[in-house]
């Protein structure tokens, strides 16, 4: 069978996008030779469940038809056409950026990517991000001085709010680490959502931890830079919405707040 270059995307149900964690879901292929895009979307949310727990499934439903639908009607003249509306999504289900690979029968590919990609897969978790902040803590020796996976309720919001760590200073301090791509969409969906949040915890004291205060650790891609137009229209929009912002590369100021707070509440 003649092969040709394609190219394919994997679906992932990613609860909080900005942490880079998801499983698969399901795997597309596209052939730009005859513009054709076929897809295989698994229905069940067991995995979900098994991995993140109890979720809103009536809503995750209605995501999942919506891309399927979305995907069986749009019609994607060219590669760059997939790219745009890959790039636009914002929701619990998302796609990766495509990857070349090569194809022969779209409808075979399909089956063998999603045997291998999709049945076969446990989880997928990128937790790059994460994992580096882990890596500063530890670095810094503040790693067992933080309290760590922390999950708060807020009445307004049918999902918890979750975040690695966080610590006391008179203000229960959550940290959240997010990666800003160079996307505009992606950074103002990005500070969006977490100014939102942030707000919420600064206005709903948490019964066990008090008041609360979300801090986000962010890593801005080259060329968003500390000092770039994005990272300051972002540092506006925490400071109106009671966000505290750092970079890994500023990070100090916040590493000695730690210490200093373990010390003053373990004396």
């Amino acid at each position: 069978m003649n092969q040709h270059k394609g190219y394919y995307s994997l679906i992932q149900f990613c609860p909080d996008p900005s942490r880079l964690e998801g499983i698969n879901l399901g795997v597309l292929v596209y052939s730009p030779d005859d513009r054709r895009l076929a897809f295989r979307l698994t229905q069940s949310n067991q995995r979900i469940r098994k991995v993140f727990g109890q979720q809103d499934w009536n809503f995750i439903d209605r995501v999942r038809e919506s891309v399927q639908s979305r995907l069986q009607s749009e019609k994607f003249e060219t590669v760059h056409d997939l790219e745009s509306y890959i790039a636009k999504r914002a929701n619990v289900v998302q796609l990766t950026p495509v990857r070349p690979l090569k194809i022969g029968e779209i409808g075979q590919e399909v089956s063998a990517l999603y045997r291998r990609l999709v049945e076969s897969e446990k989880v997928v978790r990128k937790p790059r991000i994460s994992t580096y902040l882990s890596k500063k803590l530890i670095e810094a020796g503040v790693e067992g001085l933080v309290q760590k996976s922390i999950s708060i309720e807020i009445p307004a919001f049918k999902q918890p709010i979750r975040v690695p760590y966080g610590y006391q200073n008179g203000r229960f301090n959550l940290i959240s680490p997010i990666q800003f791509n160079p996307d505009r969409e992606d950074i103002l969906t990005k500070a969006g959502k977490s100014a939102i949040e942030g707000q919420l915890l600064y206005q709903n004291p948490d019964p066990v931890l008090g008041d609360l205060r979300l801090i986000v650790i962010a890593r801005f891609a080259e060329r968003n830079g500390n000092g770039s137009p994005s990272r300051q229209l972002i540092a506006k929009i925490f400071k109106d919405h009671d966000v505290g912002l750092h970079t890994f590369e500023d990070m100090e100021p916040l590493l000695d707040d730690i210490k200093k707070s373990a010390r003053l509440h373990s004396s």
